[in-house]
């Protein structure tokens, strides 16, 4: 279902652009690979290829509570794209990380991702690629 964007606020028409870009990224995936990710999934493979965490880390990041957060990384666990474990001297939290299978999946949606941006640089310049980049990397409002 398509919107005015006319009528959207900024924080509108940045959702749908988001939206449309997860969306596509999600199709290119699935037209490429059999293997199949949740939204959830994906955010959680994504968030620990760029750093470690913890599962309750993992769970304020991605905006899900703790309890769906150890269902999502059971699953990824046991189809073996994730492993978690206890570090020394901390038994309370489990520390998550990719495994091979997890890490060449991140791999490749990196790629694809990257085909995606070379893509906007080409409808919008790389000028405003680099713009928006620099853009996002800051917050913009006070929480």
């Amino acid at each position: 279902m398509e919107f005015d964007s006319k009528k959207l606020t900024l924080i509108d028409l940045i959702s749908e652009q988001h939206a449309h870009l997860r969306k596509t990224v999600e199709q290119r995936w699935e037209e490429q690979s059999e293997i199949r990710f949740s939204h959830a999934e994906w955010h959680l493979l994504s968030k620990i290829d760029q750093q470690n965490l913890t599962i309750s880390q993992a769970a304020t990041i991605v905006g899900i509570s703790r309890q769906a957060m150890q269902k999502t990384v059971k699953k990824l666990e046991n189809r073996g794209y994730i492993s978690s474990s206890f570090r020394d001297g901390n038994k309370r939290d489990k520390f998550l990380r990719l495994t091979k299978a997890g890490q060449d999946c991140c791999d490749k949606n990196n790629l694809l991702k990257a085909e995606i941006e070379k893509e906007l640089e080409k409808q919008l310049g790389k000028n405003v690629v680099k713009k928006l980049k620099t853009l996002f990397q800051n917050k913009w409002v006070n929480e």
